[in-house]
């Protein structure tokens, strides 16, 4: 516990020599909203869900949150997300919501007994790549909608970038650098853009008189299970900041609630919770709250994605015969390398999570993946070191993958002499997104993003790639050499150097009908001697959950 107090501590002394800047960042004009009815503002609000337009499957949820997380500051009063979340899935209402359908206040405000709705639409959440420099983006367009007239309180579109490499000068750039004791750099960075977006959008809203003081302000909330998994015996610590002297307290629903914050420094409130041998939770949530001495009081969704709690399944290190992985055994753990030799066959079934931690996977049998579109396989990091990711090693077998979500590896995937067929797979925060040698690769309807380096990397392969989603990737997009690939009805966008490069004369490339999100894509975005025209005149549709 001494540990992490040091580290939140030593944050927050340096905000003594950045207080200068920071009020000057405060003090800077802000968005202008449309505020179209400031007289009887409504009591009770609900924040449902976002519309995601990005291509970060995880956008609608944090900006969300985060805008909350914010709102819960001023003086109505506001549901839970997760309790609108349940209401709205038990009436089949929550997909309809989140893709854009037209669902009227009237019947959300009736459901849900709130006097209005707070709608929202994600535009970005994640890095842009420029000429010369990268930044990390975040937009929102929001309204606040009456739910008795259908009238519109409040509406503001707005969005803001923070360039790379930028010192943290607000509240909220300080309480993201915090954050990075916690998770990776990268998402920390889309936190941080997060946080500042909706701090400015909140801020715009008309907030209603308050019959006592305004609830006390919390600025974050962070704790040390991020990409961990907390055993039996192992303790959960938790930090929040916010105004000083106030009553502090947590809970992780439904294990346990209202547990105890101590005020360590004015501002700074530490807490800790040690896992009990019965306690699972593999998507769990962490909730602060703050709360004055007349009992006024907000509080704060965690952001930094779901805890795990739990005694895991432990894998073998070899796959020696035909094997099925369930979700009801689910999560299991590879401690080390997990190795399917020739002959044995691993089946992983819908909603299976398995969690590595330190090495990957390596296949020399045969792999079967076949997750669902609402119960994808998800194959993660375990530790904050990352793992090595999937090895298909001339295995004489096809490998089929489906619905499966990778992340946090060295390469995401890589095929030596080998067949697979992808098929609504995401791949996402891996230093190499895909790399094929010498293999037949399909993929369909796969998103390959924030990979550190390349997206697609082929040599010597035969590869198609037909309604996928390509972006953020470091270096680039695709990377070919001595290779055929057809590559079309894709979105290809937002990679750092190059959409697509091909490195010698001898690949056969097809690359036409394609979006590549510039207007002359030849000057920018491709580099060697192939054909990307006809060229799509718009983006096509992709929907990847996440």
């Amino acid at each position: 516990m001494k540990n992490t107090l040091m580290i939140f501590l030593t944050v927050i002394c340096l905000a003594a020599g950045i207080n200068a800047c920071a009020l000057k960042s405060m003090l800077m004009p802000g968005p202008e909203p449309e505020v179209l009815e400031k007289d009887q503002l409504p009591y009770k609000v609900a924040i449902v869900p976002f519309v995601n337009q990005t291509s970060n499957p995880e956008a609608g949820s944090i900006v969300r949150k985060m805008f909350y997380n914010f709102f819960s500051s001023l003086n109505y009063l506001d549901l839970e997300p997760f309790v609108i979340d349940d209401n709205l899935k038990r009436n089949e209402l929550y997909q309809a919501i989140v893709s854009g359908d037209a669902v009227s206040a009237a019947r959300l405000g009736q459901l849900l007994g709130v006097d209005a709705i707070i709608f929202g639409e994600v535009t970005s959440l994640g890095k842009t790549y420029a000429l010369v420099y990268s930044d990390n983006s975040a937009g929102l367009k929001a309204r606040m909608v009456r739910c008795d007239s259908n009238r519109v309180i409040w509406e503001l579109e707005h969005d803001i970038h923070i360039q790379e490499g930028d010192v943290p000068l607000s509240l909220t750039g300080l309480a993201a650098t915090i954050v990075k004791t916690a998770i990776t750099h990268q998402k920390a960075s889309h936190l941080q853009a997060a946080a500042e977006l909706c701090m400015q959008m909140v801020a715009t809203i008309p907030d209603r008189e308050g019959i006592t003081e305004p609830p006390p302000k919390i600025i974050v909330l962070v704790h040390n299970a991020g990409g961990k998994l907390l055993r039996p015996g192992d303790l959960l610590k938790v930090a929040m900041i916010g105004e000083k002297g106030q009553k502090a307290s947590w809970s992780i629903p439904p294990l346990v609630s209202n547990l105890p914050l101590k005020e360590k420094e004015p501002g700074v409130y530490i807490g800790a919770y040690r896992i009990r041998n019965k306690d699972r939770l593999p998507h769990g949530r962490i909730i602060g709250y703050l709360q004055s001495k007349t009992g006024t009081g907000s509080q704060w969704v965690d952001t930094l994605g779901p805890i795990k709690i739990g005694a895991p399944t432990v894998l073998p290190s070899k796959i020696t015969k035909n094997t099925v992985l369930t979700a009801a055994k689910s999560p299991y753990l590879v401690e080390d390398a997990l190795v399917i030799l020739p002959g044995a066959k691993l089946t992983v079934q819908p909603g299976t999570v398995i969690w590595f931690q330190n090495l990957g996977l390596i296949v020399k049998g045969e792999l079967q993946i076949n997750g669902t579109k609402t119960e994808p396989v998800r194959l993660a990091s375990l530790g904050a070191g990352g793992w090595k990711g999937i090895f298909l090693d001339k295995t004489k077998n096809d490998i089929h993958i489906n619905h499966c979500q990778i992340s946090d590896a060295e390469y995401g995937l890589r095929v030596t002499e080998t067949t697979v067929n992808l098929q609504n797979c995401l791949f996402q925060n891996n230093v190499w997104g895909i790399v094929i040698e010498q293999s037949k690769v399909e993929i369909h309807h796969t998103l390959v993003r924030a990979s550190g380096k390349i997206g697609i990397a082929a040599r010597q392969a035969q590869l198609l790639v037909k309604d996928s989603v390509i972006t953020e990737n470091g270096a680039g997009g695709f990377i070919l050499e001595k290779s055929k690939a057809s590559i079309e009805q894709n979105n290809i966008v937002n990679n750092g150097n190059w959409a697509i490069k091909v490195a010698d004369t001898t690949s056969k490339v097809k690359a036409g009908h394609n979006w590549w999100g510039v207007e002359d894509p030849e000057q920018t975005e491709i580099i060697g001697q192939f054909k990307i025209r006809p060229i799509l005149e718009k983006p096509i549709k992709f929907k990847i959950d996440s």
